[in-house]
């Protein structure tokens, strides 16, 4: 008896020591740069089938490509990502952990049904801007799916310690349960879900996007020894196969530090709960978020004032509660997501608060986006005011030409001020759209302009859209559809030369921080967003760079938050490198993109660590570009220094 229970203990001892140890999965980080850059993107969900019948339904899929028309048309051709929900048999939350087949009550012209009628739902929204998407659920699991007993004689379901099923919320009347991601991946069978699902819509690769719902749940298998981390490396495995094998990029329910730079978006943001993402942290082009409802009081609901950095930095929207309702769409787009996206393009350099409500968010381009104690979101450029409440008049900056969408929920009498770049406008046109919200129709020609302000008398809950006189409005081209402003191309990275550029680098040209700079005939140089620190004048470290003049070595660098921006333009093709140096030994991470100034795009990316003792990366530029630098988090929210930029050097190209 007694051996016995010495080998009892011996193998507790052993059981607790396995479990002490990660059985979780390898997988690439980060992935970023992404395939979309979600943050100038309108992702929005549409259900097209509940589990209960007498739920919501949407299965004229020729309904709902009108509501995409509709939604187009009020948000001026802006590219859009839709999350179809509930496309599966049965309707939403059914067949999992399978993510097909297609429901076969769904339908479209020409006695289309099923797999058929969503790929001409597919095909009919693009000429609508938009691209299909589908919401799928990679944890959860019911007792009614056709792939319930394969997991449950493979063992791919998570178990409590008795060995009985670990239980997750009951949906529709039915009871789920949580795969086990990390024994689903081992043994294969998540590849063939992925495969099965990509096979059955190829376009997805074209989407670029797909929706990951639940997935901060991470439930652990504790019969298995599989921890709640080892369920997120799964994740992250998914993650990385997707993006690898074909192209696409995982959004999902929320933003959530432990996917960052591995998911893009997250379409509720917090749903209620409290917020995950610090947005002076985490830039839009990293994680961006939906809407949840929480920051105003349109939906009827309570405001909730913790969640007031909603509107100071801007949220998009999310629409799955409002069913092809036209009026709603269009109030939601105007005050939240022509802001947001407005926002996103700028750089957050200062975030302030002061008892008991007021929040002051600082951005480049003299933009102040304020919280005020009356409970009232307002945001201001050059002082003068874009935003106040739900009444909104701000610039649709992704058209081809001088644009400005103005909107009030409860009307409004009074004069807005236009953008300083409307000098020299001196009349406007103004838009409207039908009753059906398919078309715009011009509601004013010619209306004078003095002092570069105007005076509007908006009805309620009805949007304008205001042009320089005889702006072609038939023009469907928005930025997106432009050629670049330049060309970038990572050449190499140098990590031995440190602080000896002279002879190696510089010979067209240079800028090294805190000392006089010489730049090459017919070559601008601008920095944004960003503020200089003289570490050292006279160094004696090699890391430091050598000065321009003379002899000694100077540490100084340009410095931000969260990111800057170098704007460089070059006439010819030139060899542009940066010099970086984590002088202050802080553990710095940052990404350096090189980025289309018209678009955004990233035309370039590197990801920059362990440079204690300095790295040149040079890339082939030319035209017009702008470097971006970003804090960049390491894997599970690491804490890395703020970035740090030291000079820039111009050469021939050999």
């Amino acid at each position: 008896m007694k051996r016995l229970l010495k080998y009892s203990i011996a193998a507790l001892f052993f059981m607790q020591s396995l479990a002490a140890f990660s059985i979780g999965l390898t997988y690439q980080y980060p992935l970023y740069p992404y395939v979309r850059d979600l943050s100038q993107t309108l992702t929005f969900k549409f259900m097209l089938r509940c589990a209960v019948e007498d739920d919501i339904h949407n299965k004229d899929l020729s309904k709902v490509a009108k509501y995409f028309q509709q939604i187009d048309c009020v948000s001026r051709g802006v590219p859009k990502v839709v999350v179809l929900g509930g496309f599966q048999q049965g309707g939403h939350d059914h067949t999992y952990p399978w993510w097909c087949p297609v429901d076969t009550t769904l339908y479209a012209p020409g006695g289309l049904k099923g797999r058929d009628a969503i790929f001409w739902l597919m095909n009919e929204v693009k000429k609508y801007n938009v691209s299909c998407t589908f919401h799928v659920n990679p944890f959860d699991a019911y007792m009614d799916s056709p792939k319930w007993d394969m997991y449950v004689e493979k063992d791919l379901l998570c178990r409590e310690p008795d060995g009985s099923l670990v239980k997750g919320d009951v949906w529709w009347n039915r009871q789920s349960y949580f795969v086990n991601m990390v024994n689903e991946w081992n043994a294969g069978v998540t590849k063939q879900r992925v495969d099965e699902f990509i096979k059955q819509f190829p376009f997805v690769k074209e989407t670029g996007v797909l929706y990951l719902d639940n997935q901060t749940q991470y439930p652990p298998s504790p019969y298995h020894f599989v921890t709640r981390e080892d369920q997120i490396s799964a994740i992250k495995k998914i993650a990385e196969y997707l993006r690898n094998e074909y192209g696409i990029q995982i959004i999902g329910e929320y933003a959530d530090v432990n996917l960052y730079g591995i998911g893009t978006l997250g379409m509720t943001w917090d749903w209620w709960a409290s917020l995950n993402i610090n947005q002076m942290e985490i830039p839009p082009y990293i994680v961006c978020g939906g809407r949840d409802g929480t920051h105003d009081d349109l939906g009827g609901g309570k405001i909730d004032y913790t969640k007031r950095r909603f509107q100071v930095f801007g949220a998009s929207v999310q629409l799955e509660d409002h069913y092809r309702n036209p009026v709603w769409m269009t109030r939601e787009l105007s005050h939240h997501t022509f802001v947001a996206f407005y926002l996103n393009r700028l750089l957050r350099l200062k975030y302030e608060t002061e008892e008991p409500l007021s929040i002051t968010l600082t951005l480049s381009d003299n933009v102040v986006s304020k919280y005020e104690n009356d409970s009232t979101h307002r945001l201001y450029r050059d002082g003068k005011l874009m935003k106040e409440g739900h009444d909104v008049f701000i610039p649709v900056y992704w058209v081809n030409h001088p644009e400005i969408m103005a909107y009030s929920v409860k009307g409004r009498d009074g004069y807005w001020d236009f953008p300083r770049e409307w000098k020299a406008v001196k009349a406007v046109d103004i838009y409207g759209v039908n009753e059906d919200y398919t078309q715009l129709v011009c509601l004013e020609n010619g209306r004078e302009v003095k002092d570069n302000r105007i005076h509007l008398t908006q009805q309620p809950d009805k949007i304008m859209y205001i042009v320089p006189a005889g702006t072609d409005m038939t023009d469907r081209t928005i930025i997106y559809d432009n050629p670049p402003s330049g060309s970038a191309v990572f050449l190499a990275k140098d990590l031995t030369t440190q602080g000896n550029w002279k002879g190696r680098y510089g010979k067209k040209g240079y800028d090294v921080v805190g000392c006089p700079t010489q730049l090459p005939e017919k070559v601008s140089l601008t920095y944004i967003g960003d503020s200089i620190e003289m570490l050292a004048t006279n160094s004696s470290r090699t890391v430091a760079l050598q000065k321009p003049e003379g002899k000694g070595r100077i540490e100084a660098i340009r410095t931000s938050v969260l990111h800057q921006l170098v704007d460089v333009s070059v006439p010819e093709e030139t060899k542009v490198s940066l010099y970086l140096a984590d002088y202050k030994q802080k553990n710095c991470q940052e990404v350096i993109d090189v980025i289309d100034v018209n678009t955004k795009r990233i035309l370039a990316s590197h990801l920059l660590n362990d440079f204690e003792n300095g790295a040149y990366l040079s890339f082939k530029v030319n035209g017009h570009v702008q470097f971006r630098l970003t804090r960049f988090f390491y894997d599970h929210y690491g804490n890395p220094d703020y970035p740090t930029f030291s000079a820039i050097f111009f050469d021939k190209l050999r």
